[in-house]
């Protein structure tokens, strides 16, 4: 296995990008308090929309008209099937269940990605690859033990928001797929500008109709609603997808996706320094392994992405 400075520096970013994804959860439940999860996901789309339009518009300054011509298609299945799934029914599932089931099920996101990317992309999965997804599952089980005494899959009860909550991995996976088929054609602000107005112009419909007071209590939102639109449209849908998208032209999303189980990692520190909860060395131990397995695929496994590419 050959390490090297630039396969290093992209496990690195893997992990800062899942740091700044790691801080919609907090920024979601303050939000959904005062408004719907179709209005949230509305909102979030159309400011980091506005926030990245900008750097689009000096990029196509720079690099002079593009010969490629727009794929409403792509960019309407991106939006439909990956960006509305992947934010508002995931909000709406973990409503309608549990917390403990929402995180749990989200642990299947890196497996139907690989799967996806297999019969979509056509990328080999390697033993390496494998392994590292095993890994990294194996470290996150550990850190997220507690969650297993409170999840409720056989509960009728939650049986509706369990539903919806795969839905919505299954979008975000389709998602990280479809998006890496774009990339081929489309730089990653393109990419993501062109879905998010897409996503926000859906949601206004979807708004109306599933959230009919959602314009109105616009007025009532709090300073702490505002604030958790702005970490979820600047910081989780804006800077970290941007370098997200910077990984998935670099790497295979099969690797990539991997370092989505650093989520529970991140969750666990962050409640240690933000709410003082302890944390125990079963916890640290997965930690490790979870980032052992991430930075096992993107620094070790040359050998499948360049056959892929």
């Amino acid at each position: 296995m050959k390490f090297t400075r630039r396969r290093v520096a992209d496990a690195g970013l893997l992990v800062l990008v899942n740091a700044m994804w790691a801080g919609q959860y907090p920024a979601y439940k303050t939000a959904t308090s005062q408004a719907g999860p179709v209005a949230i996901s509305g909102w979030t789309f159309l400011i980091a929309s506005v926030v990245l339009l900008p750097f689009l518009l000096k990029e196509r300054s720079a690099n002079g008209p593009r010969g490629t011509p727009f794929e409403w298609k792509g960019f309407l299945l991106l939006a439909l099937f990956g960006l509305l799934p992947g934010s508002a029914v995931l909000a709406w599932g973990t409503k309608l269940s549990t917390a403990s089931n929402a995180a749990l099920l989200y642990l299947t996101v890196p497996v139907i990605t690989a799967v996806m990317a297999v019969a979509m992309l056509g990328e080999r999965m390697t033993l390496v690859r494998w392994g590292s997804l095993g890994l990294s599952l194996f470290g996150v089980l550990i850190v997220s033990g507690p969650d297993w005494r409170h999840a409720s899959f056989g509960n009728m009860q939650f049986a509706a928001g369990n539903l919806l909550v795969l839905v919505a991995c299954t979008g975000s996976s389709f998602y990280n797929v479809h998006c890496k088929s774009l990339l081929r054609r489309f730089t990653p602000l393109e990419v993501l500008v062109f879905g998010y107005l897409i996503a926000a112009a859906l949601s206004v419909p979807l708004t109306l109709w599933m959230e009919p007071t959602a314009l109105a209590a616009v007025k009532s939102y709090t300073a702490g609603v505002w604030v958790s639109l702005v970490v979820l449209s600047v910081f989780s849908w804006g800077l970290a997808m941007v370098l997200w998208m910077y990984l998935l032209r670099r790497l295979d999303v099969s690797q990539a996706s991997v370092s989505i189980y650093l989520l529970p990692l991140l969750g666990v520190l962050f409640s240690a320094v933000l709410l003082k909860e302890r944390v125990t060395p079963a916890m640290l131990l997965g930690g490790l392994l979870t980032l052992a397995g991430t930075i096992l695929i993107t620094s070790a496994d040359t050998e499948g992405a360049e056959e892929g590419k």
